[in-house]
């Protein structure tokens, strides 16, 4: 197999760090994306994703040679048909991630290297996750979902600007409750699969790409159509759904197939800026700002999460998941 249509091309405008943790080939044709920045946890997986995006390297790769070694121990090696593979390390220490490029005779076309430190789970949660597990009462949640956005995402929905800078923490609160909301309603290896399936619709349409885009996708559960919609360049009008589910889920079809009427290289941006999870959170915090300018100009998020008892906070999130709702 060559390289993927979806890892043929960054998102237009984008570096590769606007993805993840990355590195570049010194001839710039290619690189390597980590879904996490390091420091990775212990017996967590990520996911590492080639980008090549020069068309003759492209046209001469056949595969991907990818070598973990973590400190001295023994080299973990893997071979798959296209750039992208999941890893998970089971110790603490320096992890060395090598991925060899190859034509159809095995001949090495490029490599790429990345060295990442491995570190404990955060300690503080773990406590906490323990104590929990001893006392009765609510407990904390889902542990997997808390640890997946500590040890994880943390640098990534920690550090979202809003376009419009204020004072207080109501953004950063809303964020981390709408993120963490995506994660609960959505596990992570279904999120995986999903996005598997919006690429294997791109890249040889074994799935069909308005059904594959029907779930909110990735970590904060992006409903696709948004993005063209509310945030820039917008290329999709900006169109009320009905609030009777019926209609709403026609409405949404409808939406749905405007994305899939948009070019091919502006369905894999979009896919590949919500597929990785910093670009997913950074897109979920923009979109939640989209909105409050929308319906609740001027307002802060502070007085969104407070005032009316939460009213406004509840609109914006209920539009988030199935709107734009038209208001009777």
């Amino acid at each position: 197999m060559s390289v993927r249509k979806t890892e043929s091309r960054l998102p237009a405008g984008f570096q590769p760090a606007d993805l993840g943790e990355a590195v570049v080939s010194p001839d710039g044709h290619s690189c390597l994306v980590s879904f996490i920045t390091a420091p990775l946890a212990v017996n967590r997986e990520n996911i590492y994703v080639v980008f090549v995006t020069d068309s003759g390297l492209s046209a001469s790769v056949q595969s991907f040679e990818w070598t973990f070694t973590l400190d001295d121990g023994t080299p973990d090696v893997s071979t798959t048909d296209f750039g992208q593979i999941a890893f998970t390390p089971s110790a603490e220490g320096s992890l060395a991630v090598k991925v060899r490029l190859l034509d159809a005779g095995s001949t090495e076309q490029a490599n790429l290297s990345l060295t990442q430190k491995v570190a404990p789970l955060n300690a503080e949660l773990e406590t906490l996750i323990a104590e929990a597990a001893n006392n009765p009462g609510a407990g904390m949640g889902n542990p997997d979902v808390l640890r997946e956005l500590v040890n994880d995402h943390n640098p990534y929905y920690m550090n979202i600007p809003l376009q419009t800078p204020e004072a207080g923490d109501g953004f950063s609160l809303y964020l981390f409750s709408t993120v963490t909301d995506g994660a609960l309603e959505t596990k992570q290896d279904k999120r995986n699969e999903l996005l598997d399936q919006v690429a294997a619709s791109i890249n040889n349409g074994e799935t069909d790409f308005v059904s594959a885009i029907g779930p909110g996708l990735g970590v904060s559960k992006i409903r696709m159509p948004l993005v063209p919609m509310l945030l820039p360049p917008s290329s999709l009008p900006f169109t009320e759904l009905p609030d009777n589910s019926a209609e709403n889920t026609a409405a949404d079809e409808q939406l749905r197939q405007q994305v899939a009427a948009m070019s091919e290289d502006d369905r894999i941006d979009l896919f590949n800026r919500i597929r990785f999870p910093k670009s997913n959170i950074m897109l979920c915090g923009k979109l939640l700002e989209a909105f409050r300018d929308k319906f609740f100009n001027g307002v802060n998020f502070d007085d969104v999460l407070q005032k009316m008892s939460g009213t406004m906070a509840n609109w914006i999130s209920l539009n988030y998941n199935k709107g734009p709702l038209h208001r009777n």
